[in-house]
């Protein structure tokens, strides 16, 4: 059983590809025997949102180096 107070696990995300693999069994008709496939799948989509969130939270390419250029008064 998993320690619930781990800190290496992140609970929000383990929580959301559950959901996401319900949510895919469920529209698939609930067929048995596949619980591996849709966890798995599952997982890839909720690493590529992560992975896209984190893309957005950056700060664009370029946009760094024009801000601090733009700040600078001759």
């Amino acid at each position: 059983m998993p320690d619930l107070d781990d800190p290496w696990i992140d609970k929000d995300f383990e929580s959301a590809v559950r959901d996401t693999a319900y949510f895919l069994w469920e529209n698939d008709g609930r067929p048995l025997g596949r619980e591996k496939e849709y966890w798995f799948t599952a997982l890839e989509r909720c690493l590529r949102q992560r992975e896209a969130d984190a893309l957005l939270l950056q700060e664009p390419r370029g946009e760094a180096n024009s801000s601090s250029t733009s700040q600078q008064k001759p």
